[in-house]
């Protein structure tokens, strides 16, 4: 996970420097547009890693039924 995040900001960056480094306006403008894209992307699957993270985290911290009640459900039910 984190060696594609990094590939993708190395990336963006690659694409800084050459926008830094053209003289044409379109060939700069089209650069920093991908280089904002790769740079979205990379913090975008932090984003969705985290809060897959999290989600997960939070379904282990809900209260699990004892054995006692799983017994008296059956009986129940």
């Amino acid at each position: 996970m984190a060696d594609r995040r990094d590939e993708l900001k190395e990336t963006a960056a690659q694409c800084l420097a050459l926008a830094h480094a053209t003289t044409d306006a379109r060939t700069r403008a089209a650069l920093l547009t991908m280089a904002q894209k790769l740079n979205n992307q990379a913090s975008q699957r932090v984003h969705d890693y985290e809060a897959a993270q999290r989600e997960f985290n939070d379904r282990q911290m809900l209260p699990q039924p004892t054995v006692q009640q799983k017994i008296q459900a059956k009986k129940d039910g």
